[in-house]
Order: structure tokens, then C-alpha cells, then sequence
């Protein structure tokens, strides 16, 4: 019995088919990206990187680890810019315990208050007493969840700041900002998110 035979150019098997395809697959991919690295241009990706970077630096202080997670690069890459920005005096950092880089228009005052917050102490010291009244150090001891000494070494610094003062009442003593609006005001040009919880 002869059956008549198909043209082998046509006569493919639905395995062969789905090999094929297999195969080319890849292959496409791969030239769809060869075609959008090509058209993308790496002085534009490199100049992006560096002004989302300063944008980042210029909206409000920040830690250089912050930075990092932030801007989504990788440290050496964000080191480069930031060295090329520093260098351009486009932005300042201050190193200490923290390496902190702010904008050139900071007030010093902020910069300091700024990096008091960095010590989480004195941010929850600072935070409870923004929201409260007077209290005293056994009770920030107990709302904070930081140990005594911690509590009594941060309110003694804030008070050398002037950020805090103490009230006394025999038999002890109560803390309180007396200036609540220039903390909030501070506050929100150094760190909105925070500053937000007190609108």
C-alpha cells in the first residue's frame, strides 16, 4: 500500500516542532537583549546613578550605609559618586562614629541633632518626650525598654545639648523638652518620617 508522501520540508512532527522551539527560544531572547543593551546608553545610566545619588544626599542627611540601600547600587559604586560629589563640594560628610554625608546648606545645628538621633537611646528619649509630658527616668526607662544607665548617660548628654531640661522633685526628677516645636521643626529637616508621626 502506498501512501502518498507529504514534502519533507512541511512534514514535521509535533516533537520536532516543540524542539525546535525549544532551541530558538534562546535564541530570540538572547537577541531582544543584545538589541536593548545596545540602544541603551551607559553615559546616561552612569549620569542617573550619580544624580539620584545627590538627590538622595541633597533631600536630607543620611548614613553612607543608608545610602547604599537606598540608591539600590552596589558600595563601591555609590563611594565612586560620592568621592566625585564630595570633590565638586556639591556635598559635605562628616565622619564619626556614623559616616554622615548632608547637603552644603545644613545648619550645623541640625547636623548635630541629626546625628543624636543616630544613637537609638536617644532617639526613643527624644521621641517620648515629643509626645508626653514630664517624665522621669525610671519611666523613660520603662517605656523605651533601655536599661537605666543607658537612660541616665543619654538624658545627662541631651541636657548638655540643651534639648532637654530637668525638673526637680524631691524625691527625684522629671525630663521634658521645653521647646517642642523646634525639635518637630529640626526633626522634619533632618528626618520627615520621623517627623511625620507628630502632624
Amino acid at each position: 500500500m502506498n501512501s502518498a508522501k507529504l514534502n519533507p520540508l512541511i512534514d514535521i512532527s509535533e516533537l520536532e516542532f516543540s524542539s525546535s522551539i525549544e532551541f530558538t527560544f534562546p535564541f530570540f531572547m538572547f537577541m531582544i537583549l543584545v538589541t536593548a543593551m545596545t540602544t541603551l546608553n551607559p553615559q546616561k545610566i552612569r549620569k542617573s546613578r550619580g544624580d539620584n545619588i545627590l538627590n538622595i544626599i541633597l533631600k536630607n542627611p543620611t548614613t553612607f550605609m543608608k545610602l547604599v540601600s537606598e540608591s539600590g547600587c552596589a558600595a563601591e559604586t555609590v563611594e565612586k559618586y560620592v568621592k566625585n560629589h564630595i570633590k565638586n563640594n556639591k556635598i559635605y560628610q562628616k565622619k564619626g562614629k556614623f559616616r554622615i554625608l548632608y547637603s552644603p546648606s545644613l545648619k550645623l545645628s541640625q547636623l548635630e541633632f541629626y546625628e543624636l538621633m543616630l544613637n537609638p537611646t536617644i532617639k526613643a528619649i527624644v521621641l517620648v518626650l515629643l509626645k508626653s509630658k514630664s517624665l522621669s527616668q525610671i519611666e523613660l526607662s520603662a517605656i523605651t525598654d533601655k536599661s537605666n544607665p543607658s537612660i541616665s548617660r543619654n538624658l545627662k548628654l541631651l541636657m548638655d545639648k540643651k534639648i532637654i531640661k530637668r525638673n526637680y522633685h524631691a524625691p527625684f526628677s522629671t525630663y521634658h523638652i521645653p521647646d517642642k516645636s523646634n525639635i518637630k521643626s529640626i526633626l522634619n529637616e533632618t528626618n520627615p518620617l520621623l517627623a511625620n508621626n507628630f502632624k
